[in-house]
């Protein structure tokens, strides 16, 4: 007898006009991976009051988890070492507040009247634009056979006492990073090592050295961004004493912070010292060569100093960083532009340390466009197949 075949029977053929199983568990499947991403989307935003600072005592910690353990190989207890960081730092900053607190209350106050001052200095470009909009309503009204309804004008109304209001939450929300950066500090790896411990398997001892390798690289990382951040704020701090613009302190300290945030925090930087130009010099001139100064130093050190400083390996690309900025920043304010960029490191750390997600390490990474560029170019290039003559 002959031994019967091993070909498995032929799948039923799905009939013409009915729906395949598997594309309808496909549509589920996408369906519900849209409403796990909004779900997490409006925990995240609700949630705000309770992730932000844990968010921020992380940040701190990876930041300063490098210093830490260098003090403990030199046998400084790290219960000591993390108190003594934090005390340090919490010195240092409570010093930039003193020194810099009445200069800001001061351009806080003068907000109402700062665009009246610019629109005094600006008076030639604002006739200039005024006839354009004359030329322009003009045209319209001949288009259109009406008369365009004038822009309703008054006083624009200020809202004072919000900060004070808020200052309470805001103590509330320091005081809590601070201590929650202290426990990670002093026995965060402790915890990650009695987890590993625990757990008693292979994997965890492998996802512990994982994470001990991304979080001493993303703070090395951090550590080098934070040292060239405070150089670009004394160039700053230089570039408005030389232009004779007052409290060039502040606008030192805004331009170091404000640079944690990509692309928007010196944009930001550029507007603010070239409005104080406007108000404290006469003339445009000194604006002028502020802002061009500023756009110098800003540029070299995005361009040039800050890629030879921590090289390409946790380099980001800008489009991704932009859309987390804008993502993050819409859900936690100026909080979450500031830290867009430490969640896309740490990201992109693990990613290049698990196997099998190097992936999205080439997503993350800026040379995966002009990859993806060049494969395009190679397939344009490719000669297009000859159809064999019917």
């Amino acid at each position: 007898m002959f031994a019967a075949s091993a070909v498995p029977p032929p799948e039923r053929a799905t009939p013409p006009g009915e729906p395949s199983p598997g594309g309808e568990w496909r549509h589920v499947r996408i369906l519900l991976a849209i409403i796990a991403a909004l779900a997490i989307l409006a925990t995240l935003h609700l949630a705000r009051g309770l992730l932000i600072p844990i968010a921020m005592a992380l940040f701190i910690a990876m930041l300063f988890t490098p210093v830490v353990n260098r003090l403990t190989r030199w046998r400084v207890p790290r219960v000591l070492a993390a108190g003594s960081i934090l005390l340090v730092l919490l010195g240092t900053v409570g010093a930039i507040v003193d020194t810099t607190i009445d200069p800001a209350r001061e351009w806080l106050d003068r907000a109402p009247s700062v665009l009246k001052e610019v629109e005094r200095k600006m008076r030639p470009l604002q006739r200039f634009a005024l006839q354009l909009d004359t030329v322009a309503a003009h045209a319209e009204r001949v288009a259109d056979g009406s008369e365009a309804g004038k822009p309703a004008t008054g006083p624009v109304p200020t809202r004072r006492g919000t900060l004070l209001m808020q200052t309470p939450a805001v103590l509330v929300t320091i005081v809590g990073t601070f201590f929650l950066t202290f426990f990670l500090l002093a026995w965060g790896p402790s915890l990650l090592a009695k987890i590993a411990g625990g757990v008693n398997h292979p994997r965890a001892d492998r996802a512990l050295r994982i994470v001990e390798s991304a979080q001493q690289e993303i703070g090395h990382y951090l550590g080098t961004i934070a040292i060239i951040n405070v150089c670009l704020g004394l160039a700053t701090a230089g570039i408005t004493a030389a232009f004779g613009l007052p409290t060039p302190a502040l606008w030192g300290v805004l331009a170091a912070t404000l640079n944690f945030i990509p692309y928007a925090g010196s944009a930001v930087t550029l507007v603010v010292v070239t409005i104080v130009a406007l108000l404290t010099q006469e003339g445009v001139g000194p604006a002028i060569g502020v802002a061009l100064s500023y756009l110098a130093i800003a540029t070299i050190e995005g361009q040039l100093v800050q890629p030879l400083a921590v090289g390409r390996r946790l380099s980001l690309s800008p489009l991704l960083l932009f859309l987390a900025l804008w993502i993050w920043g819409w859900l936690w304010g100026v909080a979450g532009m500031l830290l867009a960029t430490p969640m896309l490191l740490a990201l992109k750390a693990l990613a290049c340390q698990v196997p099998g997600m190097e992936g999205i390490a080439r997503i993350l990474s800026p040379s995966s466009a002009s990859r993806v560029q060049s494969a395009a170019d190679r397939l344009r290039r490719r000669p297009a197949p000859v159809r064999p003559s019917g």
